[in-house]
């Protein structure tokens, strides 16, 4: 398997800054890894240090992209010959909300969606909720105002701020029920041909039945 990192802009040699770390010890372990533009791949451009062999599988660990983009870089791995572990079916499988919740629906916080220039206040209300957790089909909002809305009447301040940040709404807009959440109790789990694996090696059966 070879791991495809995206560059440091500044040092092409050296993963971007957040991967540099886990690039390393990939490398350390005997990993074959490959380093790319990432910045370049909007441009319609696929520049590599270190080829993709014949029919090698390929992991792509670096920033999000949209759906298209993703679907450009598997072109691009496969034009090598290379063969992408996650498919472009896959990641908008599990990366646009919609497409998950539905089988997930009674492991997380209830949702709803609607399209990007739905006349939200209105939507939002008829829900009678006390306040919403805002966010489109991917991320949810960093900028000072949060991604929490007490009230419908703050959810396009929201969505400017998450437009202004992000460039977009990807998607749609998915408006999640706000929940009591113990502080510090995030876990995260990466699956792989249908086996859960975590840093402890611990898997709740919460883990395996989703």
């Amino acid at each position: 398997m070879r791991i495809l990192y995206p560059h440091n802009p500044l040092t092409p040699n050296q993963a971007d800054e957040p991967y540099q770390t886990e690039y390393e010890a990939a490398l350390a372990s005997g990993l074959a890894c490959s380093l790319f533009d990432f910045d370049a791949l909007a441009l319609g451009e696929f520049l590599i240090r270190d080829a993709i062999a014949p029919k090698e599988p390929v992991l792509y660990r670096g920033w999000m992209l949209s759906p298209s983009r993703y679907q450009s870089l598997v072109h691009f791995i496969e034009q090598q010959g290379g063969v992408p572990i996650t498919s472009a079916a896959d990641y908008l499988r599990c990366h646009h909300l919609p497409n998950w919740y539905k089988d997930c629906r009674e492991f997380t916080a209830e949702t709803h969606f609607f399209a990007a220039d739905t006349n939200i206040v209105p939507a939002a209300t008829a829900l009678g909720w006390p306040n919403y957790f805002v966010k489109d089909y991917v991320k949810s909002n960093t900028g000072n105002e949060g991604s929490i809305a007490q009230t419908a009447a703050e959810i396009p301040e929201i969505l400017e701020q998450l437009t202004l940040y992000r460039g977009e709404i990807e998607g749609g807009i998915a408006l999640r029920k706000v929940e009591d959440y113990q502080p510090e109790t995030e876990i995260r789990y990466f699956v792989a041909n249908g086996t859960a694996h975590s840093l402890t090696g611990n898997i709740p059966d919460l883990i395996k039945a989703i």
